[in-house]
């Protein structure tokens, strides 16, 4: 992903629509039902999801997605939720992944990013 001149963010985020399963990081002793969802947004650190499911602000998640029928799924070991709105919108940012599967996000957003516009002089 390139690097974005946003202030908020630190890498361009580039629109999606995958499904997403997610469930609270892995606590002893936590019920480890999972929910669903689709992730409208995606970036090397981190994402935005849409989810009918109530996602409290500061829980810790695990996410496991697929960005064609053909692909295995990707997991995010452990994300961070920044922000939940009441209009099912949850913005996450990752704070585990592992480098092979973000080896995986870069091809992803490399694909799907639009190339910068060009400037002639």
């Amino acid at each position: 992903g390139r690097r974005t001149l946003n202030p908020r963010r630190s890498f361009d985020r580039v629109d999606v629509s995958f499904p997403v399963w997610f469930r609270p990081h892995r606590i002893p002793g936590s019920p480890r039902l999972g929910q669903e969802g689709v992730i409208e947004n995606l970036s090397i650190r981190g994402c935005r999801i849409r989810t009918t499911a109530l996602v409290i602000l500061g829980s810790r998640l695990e996410l496991e997605f697929q960005y064609s029928n053909d692909s295995l799924p990707i997991t995010i070991a452990e994300a961070v939720v920044r922000s939940s709105g009441g209009d099912g919108k949850v913005g996450l940012r990752f704070t585990r992944l592992h480098r092979g599967e973000e080896r995986r996000i870069r091809r992803i957003i490399d694909v799907w990013l639009p190339e910068p516009m060009s400037s002639y002089i």
